[in-house]
C-alpha cells in the first residue's frame, strides 16, 4: 500500500508536467510552466482523493523545485530540508499517516464522551493537544500519547512543560504497535484510512471486553460504529465509535 501510494504521486507530478508541457515550454518559459504543472498537479491529485497539506504539496513541489533551482543554494540546504522533513512527518512517508491536528470542537466531544476515571490512549499524538487539553477538561481521568515524529513529539513535551506537567497527562515517543494497549479503556485515533483496518484488528487482540475504540472521522472499511457524535468542520465530520466485539453493549 506504501508503495502504491507513492507511485500515485509520481505519477500525479509526471502527467501533470506533461499537460503543462503541451501549453508552456518548461526552458523557455519556466515560472509559467511551473505554475501550470502546480495547477494540474493540484486537480489531478483533487480527482485521485488526496486532501489535507499532501494536496498542498503537490501543487507546491514543482514551484519549490524551480526556486530552489534558481537560488543555486548549496548541497546541505537540501540534507536538512530532507532531515526536517522527516522528523516532521515521518508517518505520512511510512504509514500513509499525515499530521493532522485534533480541532477545539473534537476534543470537547470526546470529553464529554467519557466515563469517570477511563484510561485513554491517543494514537500519534502529534503536538499533544488531545493528551493536554483532555487532562484539564477531564482532571479524572488518564491520558497518554504516543508519537514518534521526532518534531511533533519534542513540541507536545515542551506543551506539557508550559501546562504545568499535569500528573493525569503521559507523552511517549514511540509506536504505538509497540505499546500495550490492553490497560486502556478508550483508543482514540485521528490517523487516516489506511491504517485503521490495522487498528481495528489489534483493538480487537489486545484491548479488554469492555474498551471502546473512537476514530475521528475515519472509517473502519466494513465496521458500522455503534455510535456517532457529530462535528460541524469540514474535514473532522465526526467521532465514530466502536465497542469491542467480546464486550457488552
Amino acid at each position: 500500500m506504501r508503495w502504491r501510494a507513492i507511485a500515485r504521486s509520481l505519477l500525479i507530478q509526471l502527467l501533470a508536467s506533461v499537460l503543462a508541457w503541451t501549453l508552456a515550454a518548461p526552458l523557455a518559459m519556466p515560472w509559467r510552466w511551473a505554475l501550470l504543472q502546480a495547477l494540474m498537479a493540484g486537480l489531478l491529485a483533487r480527482i485521485a482523493g488526496v486532501r489535507g497539506y499532501v494536496l498542498g504539496l503537490h501543487v507546491l513541489f514543482m514551484p519549490l523545485v524551480l526556486l530552489a533551482l534558481q537560488l543555486q543554494l548549496p548541497g546541505w540546504v537540501y540534507l536538512l530540508a530532507l532531515l526536517l522533513t522527516f522528523a516532521l512527518s515521518r508517518n505520512a512517508l511510512t504509514e500513509q499517516v499525515p499530521l493532522y491536528l485534533s480541532s477545539q470542537e473534537s476534543i470537547a466531544a470526546l470529553a464529554g464522551f467519557l466515563s469517570p476515571g477511563a484510561r485513554v490512549l491517543d494514537l500519534g499524538s502529534g503536538d499533544g493537544r488531545v493528551v493536554l487539553q483532555l487532562a484539564a477538561l477531564r482532571p479524572d481521568v488518564s491520558v497518554c500519547g504516543i508519537e514518534n515524529a521526532l518534531l511533533p513529539w519534542l513540541w507536545s513535551r515542551w506543551r506539557y512543560w508550559r501546562a504545568g506537567c499535569p500528573v493525569n497527562a503521559r507523552l511517549q515517543f514511540g509506536s504505538f504497535w509497540q505499546l500495550d494497549w490492553q490497560r486502556f479503556d478508550v483508543v482514540h485515533a485521528f490517523l487516516s484510512p489506511v491504517p485503521m483496518s490495522r487498528v481495528w484488528q489489534r483493538f480487537r487482540q489486545d484491548c479488554h471486553p469492555e474498551a471502546i475504540l473512537i476514530s475521528n472521522t475515519f472509517m473502519i472499511q466494513g465496521m458500522v460504529p455503534q455510535q456517532r457524535l457529530p462535528l460541524s468542520g469540514p474535514l473532522q465530520t465526526e467521532l465514530l465509535i466502536w465497542r469491542h466485539p467480546h464486550g457488552t453493549c
